[in-house]
């Protein structure tokens, strides 16, 4: 994650965070199902989890063989995914705004996962992740869908804020805050920072989603919550 939100920073409020996206329908049956399938078998690649909150993800990278290092701009997130992987990952507290403490061409992969919609400016934290990536190396992002937060902002072709609160993590409604960006932004900026596009995917529910939260599932087959970029480096 990168800015501050008492959903990632207040130890309580993370707590729950990672309690509940760990099992809930957008995040387990969504979001990571259809991440982990585009990137594929990860056995021996060396894979940044840019943005890991508790770990969800890179957990899941070390079971399949990666070698993995895992960044957060929050220091509670960063202290609960080191409790979690232990020494089976490097877990770094960084900024995606800010230069990573990263030598050059030294991933096969670089996952961003539900992050880069805190940041206003894509184009710093992307030139970075081009820099990091081997050449040929791979960027998955996953970030809301334009069409999530359209209805949050007057204009949809600008990049804006979107404040919204969030039920599900504590007795009241957390404010979270995050930007909306529209379709040619996301894409353009992809570009601009060195990468070509090998895909843009729209996930779909999977049947576990129907499951645990039917509403939920038939919602996000209407209404795309989530978008997921698939890039690759230059070939230097």
């Amino acid at each position: 994650m990168s800015g501050s939100s008492p959903l990632y920073d207040d130890p309580e409020l993370a707590a729950a965070y990672a309690r509940v996206s760990a099992a809930n329908v957008a995040n387990a049956a969504y979001e990571r199902p259809a991440v982990r399938a585009l990137i594929g078998g990860v056995r021996g690649l060396d894979v940044l989890d840019a943005g890991c909150a508790a770990g969800e993800h890179s957990a899941w990278l070390v079971e399949h063989g990666a070698r993995v290092v895992a960044l957060d701009a929050s220091e509670t997130m960063v202290g609960l995914a080191r409790e979690r992987l232990g020494e089976s990952a490097r877990v770094l507290h960084a900024d995606l705004a800010q230069r990573l403490p990263l030598a050059d061409a030294s991933f096969d992969v670089v996952l961003s996962s539900l992050t880069l919609h805190y940041l206003e400016d894509w184009v710093p934290p992307l030139r970075e992740f081009a820099r990091v990536l081997r050449p040929g190396g791979r960027l998955v992002v996953s970030t809301h869908h334009p069409y999530m937060t359209a209805a949050g902002v007057d204009d949809y072709h600008a990049v804006a804020p979107v404040e919204e609160g969030w039920n599900g993590f504590a007795d009241q409604p957390v404010l979270v805050r995050f930007y909306h960006r529209p379709l040619q932004r996301i894409v353009s900026d992809v570009l601009n920072a060195g990468f070509t596009l090998r895909g843009l995917h729209e996930p779909q529910p999977t049947p576990d989603a129907d499951e645990r939260d039917p509403k939920l599932a038939a919602r996000f087959r209407r209404e795309p919550g989530f978008l997921i970029v698939h890039a690759e480096a230059a070939r230097r």
